[in-house]
């Protein structure tokens, strides 16, 4: 499933930080439009975005209904604007499953959030079915998403907060972090990533409902 430009992506990788980018009319008017965000390495550098797409008054009113439970078809770009990865999510009611595949819409795997009593659940899984990863984060650990393989060790970490590195970058809550185990297979990494996706769509995107019916099952 490895093109050059994917391997390139997180080849070396051990830390990714995704900024979510806002404009004045979002921020105006309290509305967000489609989201957008910058991914940098390690050392601050820029080293690609996240684009959902969908626009128009259609996209608009689906946004505005059913908010973060919304369906969701989301591009990965490198830092030369070429796109690596697409992340597709379908409107869901209480659990999400996102879809991740390369540029020649082989899949890569999927992104199953699961039920859980006071835990906030994933499980990762290959192309071929074989679980990669999984996350199982206590309800009160509210900013940290620890991802274990499945042996039970620590591969990485997805949180919204970081106390050292790179501190400055994190001045509000539009910013996240990806930690991953250097030796990782490209595809292993690719899904590590897009759960980081997952996570900041299930939890962090402004998903209080404002009134819309769909709010009742966040």
């Amino acid at each position: 499933m490895e093109n050059e430009s994917l391997t390139e992506f997180f080849r070396a990788q051990t830390h990714l930080f995704i900024r979510q980018i806002k404009n004045w009319g979002e921020i105006l008017v309290g509305v967000e439009a489609k989201n957008k965000y910058e991914v940098s390495d390690v050392s601050g550098a820029k080293h690609g975005f996240i684009l959902e797409k969908g626009s128009g008054i259609l996209g608009f009113i689906i946004r505005l209904i059913a908010r973060s439970h919304r369906p969701l078809d989301v591009r990965v770009y490198d830092s030369k604007q070429q796109e690596i990865l697409r992340y597709e999510r379908p409107f869901y009611f209480f659990f999400s499953t996102a879809y991740l595949y390369d540029t020649k819409d082989q899949i890569v795997g999927t992104v199953d959030q699961k039920f859980g009593i006071l835990k906030k659940r994933y499980e990762i899984t290959d192309n071929l079915g074989s679980v990669r990863g999984r996350i199982e984060s206590g309800f009160f650990k509210f900013f940290q998403f620890e991802i274990e393989d499945i042996r039970g060790q620590k591969i990485g970490e997805v949180k919204k907060k970081w106390g050292g590195l790179l501190k400055e970058a994190f001045t509000d809550n539009d910013t996240f972090g990806l930690s991953m185990e250097e030796s990782l297979e490209t595809s292993t990494k690719a899904l590590l990533f897009a759960a980081a996706i997952s996570i900041d769509f299930d939890y962090f995107e402004d998903n209080q409902g404002g009134g819309s019916p769909i709010g009742i099952f966040d």
